[in-house]
């Protein structure tokens, strides 16, 4: 199979044996999704003859990686000497849903470079529209998501003085943890894992602590501060290329060590996918000449710290 997704069809005998199947496929991770449909009529040979059943019709969305085990799982639970398990390549699926049907079934920990560029926009103004900027000639796909995330660090900021972030973030597409490790101005590597995890949601994931040995020594991480946000995305695009995704973003942090200094912002982000960062400097330099200003690429996190980055180990 050369596409990276898969969807399975079975068939089992009625409802409690569909809702078993898809239960364990789905929390077992070999699947991200199993649609049933009710009140399929069969007619196969079986035994010589020719016979009729009314069945359940499972469609299952998976990997191609997970397939095997997959089957295995099914044939386990299957109340048929040979049960239907046949896989069909999707060879075309939308970038959103691939990436949700990939860390739904896939656990491991995944990795990208993530190339953005954060600005400052103030809370009443609307960011210059996507449609007038340099290369662009479509923008498409609004999407709107109410994401909270828990920050993790220590009471002297170890983290965040380095340009590191950790966080657990429900709501998105991409809701798990995300450990961002600075790599160049624009550019930070994101490890994500999905927010099972850990057992406990201010557990930090060892995969993670094993990246952060050197800069916490034998201190842990705990949750440090929480940040919500509203946000509004986009797809830019030109010439059939998906160019990059930009966010309008209204955040609100609550500080969990000085509530003092909880705060409220606007700001927009701007992050590749296929464009280059010459798109990037094109963009940058058309919204400065509008009076919106380049912010830290770090910038929620450092903004929901305040004074308390006055701590960070020098």
């Amino acid at each position: 199979m050369t596409s990276p997704f898969v969807q399975v069809q079975t068939a089992v005998a009625d409802e409690a044996e569909a809702a078993l199947v898809a239960d364990a496929l789905v929390g077992e991770r070999l699947a991200a999704c199993v649609q049933q449909v009710p009140g399929v009529r069969s007619t196969f040979r079986w035994d010589g003859q020719v016979r009729h059943a009314t069945e359940v019709l499972l469609v299952i969305k998976t990997t191609a990686a997970a397939f095997d085990a997959l089957a295995a799982r099914v044939r386990e639970l299957h109340s048929y000497d040979v049960p239907e398990i046949v896989a069909t390549p999707l060879e075309h699926v939308e970038r959103e849903y691939a990436d949700w049907l990939r860390t739904a079934v896939d656990a491991r920990p995944t990795t990208h470079l993530e190339i953005e560029r954060k600005f400052s926009l103030a809370n009443a103004t609307l960011p210059p529209d996507p449609a007038d900027w340099p290369g662009v000639s479509v923008v498409a796909g609004e999407r709107r998501f109410h994401l909270v995330a828990t920050y993790f660090d220590t009471d002297d900021v170890a983290l965040a003085s380095r340009g590191i972030t950790m966080r657990r973030r429900v709501g998105g597409t991409d809701a798990g943890w995300h450990l961002k490790l600075p790599r160049s101005e624009d550019a930070r590597e994101e490890i994500w894992l999905p927010l099972d995890a850990t057992e406990g949601e201010e557990t930090v994931p060892d995969a993670f602590a094993a990246h952060l040995t050197d800069v916490l020594g034998e201190r842990a991480a705990h949750p440090v501060c929480v940040v919500e946000t509203r946000r509004t995305e986009w797809d830019l695009r030109a010439g059939g290329v998906h160019l990059a995704t930009t966010c309008d973003d209204y955040v609100t942090t609550h500080n969990l060590i000085d509530a003092g200094l909880d705060r409220e912002w606007h700001e927009m982000e701007v992050e590749l996918v296929h464009g280059g960062t010459d798109f990037l400097d094109d963009v940058t330099a058309y919204l400065e000449e509008r009076g919106v200003h380049q912010a830290s690429i770090a910038s929620k996190l450092r903004a929901a710290m305040g004074t308390l980055m006055d701590r960070a180990p020098t």
